[in-house]
């Protein structure tokens, strides 16, 4: 029902399947038992000096005032109107809400001192509407009827009934880029110039660092597909399997919802399209260990503690012993390896730089091939339909002749 919970909904998704691919891709199972099953299933194809291109983005001072814009919008706080009492279209109103559907408590519909916002239509126009001209302190009934095609099929098409009230109205306050505002959101910076410095050279790292990763998961992907893979051993499939499982049903009962709705919804796959996808990363893991048996690439102690307190900074646990305990040793230590295979791809691959806007013009080109491949493909088959149509009204007409 509320459409900006859904979208924060989807980052937080996202950043979660994130973590699990990273830590979760490299090692369900030991070690011994992925190396093994590399052994056994994997002949690998071509890894060196493969082919790749390095999307190189060149961050502007617009890029720099957007993000800082972002971060004061961020950090804007909410006042109260107290010039009138009654709503008009565009304020903001903070309202409780209690909802129902089919007389049961609907919790998506449920909020306390929430600051909604008209005309974004978070609840659906019709609510927008039943705000506008109310008044502080005001409390009423209203029935929402939910698209066909919500989120939550559980409730797609159900009517909820809203009981709502108007606790005050209010407007956005932004700060103003200062001094001051820098002090509360950058212990390295004291000016407004040396956070614009500072926030340029974080969002040129960061675009360095996903555009290289990008490019590392081409080669690997490159590497898997050159590689000849006969299949996996049932002990490494199944650890993967359920451990990725496990993973997603816990982030699917974060949000009250059954695991096959999860994977449709943000994963868009069934049951059968999540075990395709368990075993390419199965394959992936296997590849990656092969790789790094044949060059010899292994994690030391000192390198194992360092990545170690690298991803618990990264990935937000609180020590590294609670990483340890949620991943084990073992796994961990795949996830390392593999990430050397990666940086040894990448040294020894052959690599193309292509500004940002070069690139997005070749991604709009393929789009526009496929475009035109799709309209194709329905071209033929309505001529096909046609021809089809046709035959059978000749065999009709042919049939009633022969009849005749």
């Amino acid at each position: 029902m509320n459409m900006r919970k859904r979208v924060l909904l989807s980052k937080v998704v996202v950043a979660m399947l994130s973590v699990s691919m990273v830590l979760g891709m490299a090692g369900c199972g030991n070690s011994g038992s992925a190396s093994k099953a590399a052994k056994d299933y994997v002949k690998l194809g071509d890894y060196k000096g493969l082919e790749v291109d390095l999307t190189v983005k060149t961050v502007t001072d617009e890029d720099v005032e957007e993000e800082i814009q972002s971060q004061l919008e961020q950090n804007s706080s909410y006042e109260e109107i107290a010039d009138r009492t009654t709503v008009a279209e565009g304020d903001i109103v903070n309202i409780n809400t209690t909802a129902k559907v089919d007389d049961a408590d609907y919790e998506d519909g449920t909020y306390e001192d929430y600051d909604y916002t008209l005309g974004d239509a978070e609840f659906g126009e019709e609510f927008d509407k039943a705000l506008v001209g109310k008044n502080k302190g005001d409390s009423f009934d209203l029935s929402v009827t939910l698209p066909d095609d919500y989120f939550d099929e559980e409730y797609a098409g159900k009517t909820v009934q809203f009981n709502i009230t108007v606790n005050k109205i209010e407007k956005e306050v932004v700060p103003a880029l200062d001094d001051a505002f820098v002090a509360t959101v950058s212990d390295e910076c004291k000016t407004v110039a040396e956070y614009r410095d500072y926030v340029k050279k974080d969002l040129q790292e960061s675009a360095d660092s996903d555009n290289e990763s990008s490019a590392k998961e081409d080669l690997m992907s490159q590497a898997v597909a050159n590689a000849d893979v006969k299949g996996t051993d049932d002990k490494v499939y199944n650890l993967y399997y359920n451990q990725m499982k496990n993973d997603y049903t816990n982030y699917a009962q974060q949000w009250n919802m059954e695991f096959d709705d999860f994977l449709s919804q943000f994963m868009g796959m069934d049951e059968d399209g999540f075990k395709d996808y368990v075993l390419d990363e199965v394959y992936d893991i296997q590849v990656a260990m092969a790789i790094a048996e044949k060059e010899k690439l292994t994690v030391s102690d000192k390198e194992y503690k360092d990545s170690l307190s690298e991803y618990a900074e990264k990935y937000g646990w609180d020590t590294t012993d609670e990483l340890e305990q949620a991943y084990s040793k073992d796994y961990l230590i795949n996830n390392m390896t593999r990430d050397k295979v990666l940086d040894f791809l990448f040294e020894n691959a052959k690599v193309t730089e292509v500004p940002e806007e070069q690139s997005e013009a070749e991604e709009d080109d393929f789009e526009d091939v496929d475009d035109v491949e799709e309209d194709e493909e329905e071209a033929d088959d309505e001529e096909a339909d046609e021809e089809e149509a046709d035959e059978e009204e000749a065999d009709e007409e042919e049939a009633d002749e022969d009849a005749e």
